[in-house]
């Protein structure tokens, strides 16, 4: 019998020739989707563009199913999560639940605000493969500036106790701590990490991560390089979709105000929609490059990055490892 990695890496590969050889007309579908349970926050976070939404929402449970059912035959993973904070889903739990038991691998970012003792029993037994908890700023003070209406000491005891629970009870899910560091920071920064890299250190934390802002596909203000010879097609139209909450289909995650509609979830099917008359020719305006009047592609840090051999370099370690 061929395992789930050695199918999931297969998958992977056939995506990674078609990139390579600048196939527009996919034979395989997304191996990964965004589903987004709700684009509603509780938080006014300084980097995000969630305040600047029109129209908020939550995912319909049915119209959840109806995408997990279909996805379960070709997509290996879902990460529940977009524009808001999925734990003010009411049925977040179901979604992850449901993902799982159709055998796909489930990831979960949230801003731990939730997580009291229940929320946290119910997400360790809901079956949820990997949870990253974003927490940007190492003191009280920074992270109360930049996460605003948050609360430092709540959530830093909202996320030990989490992992105390998830240690006494059962390996899952994997456990990333995420922060974003600015390049405003100061220059105290290096110091309040390790600082706070020590209050972490006795918890069953598995990977602490830090990251630069990404922006948003331009509508987040970072100065990028878009000299042509940085220029890397944008990879997610070969492996994977975004589907807001409505139904909206999106071909990637960084299109937060969903300028680039490719149809809706409502009216057909993830099969009708990767090929279709809106996904192939974004493909082709990549790889002729010709993405100049693409919006909001053309303003994207995603598609003027590092790379070796045309893989984004910051994703070689998990390509290798089958975790991309």
């Amino acid at each position: 019998m061929v395992t789930s990695k050695v199918r999931y890496l297969r998958a992977l590969m056939k995506a990674y020739y078609s990139y390579k050889t600048k196939k527009t007309n996919l034979c395989y579908l997304p191996i990964r989707l965004w589903i987004e349970p709700t684009n509603i926050c509780n938080l006014k976070c300084v980097m995000c563009l969630n305040k600047s939404l029109k129209e908020k929402g939550y995912m319909d449970f049915e119209v959840y199913k109806k995408i997990i059912d279909e996805a379960k035959d070709f997509v290996f993973d879902v990460n529940l999560f977009h524009r808001g904070e999925s734990m003010l889903h009411p049925r977040i739990y179901d979604m992850i639940s449901y993902a799982h038991k159709n055998g796909i691998y489930t990831r979960l970012f949230t801003n731990a605000t939730q997580l009291n003792e229940k929320n946290a029993m119910r997400i360790i037994n809901s079956g949820l493969d990997f949870i990253s908890f974003s927490f940007d700023g190492y003191t009280k003070e920074d992270y109360e500036k930049i996460r605003v209406g948050s609360d430092f000491d709540k959530t830093i005891a909202n996320i030990t106790n989490f992992l105390k629970l998830k240690e006494t009870k059962r390996n899952k899910p994997y456990v990333m701590f995420e922060s974003i560091e600015f390049s405003n920071g100061g220059k105290d920064l290096k110091q309040k990490r390790v600082g706070f890299k020590n209050r972490l250190k006795n918890l069953p934390l598995n990977k602490l991560a830090v990251r630069s802002p990404h922006n948003w596909g331009g509508d987040y203000n970072i100065e990028i390089d878009k000299s042509p010879k940085n220029f890397l097609p944008c990879t997610f139209l070969w492996y994977a979709l975004t589907i807001l909450y409505d139904g909206t289909v999106l071909p990637c995650p960084q299109d937060f105000f969903g300028k680039l509609e490719l149809g809706n979830i409502n009216d057909g099917s993830i099969k009708q929609i990767w090929n279709n008359d809106k996904v192939v020719p974004l493909r082709k305006a990549m790889v002729t490059k010709n993405y100049q009047k693409l919006v909001p592609c053309y303003n994207c840090d995603r598609i003027f990055r590092k790379n070796f051999f045309g893989i984004p370099v910051k994703y070689l370690r998990a390509l290798f490892y089958g975790k991309f």
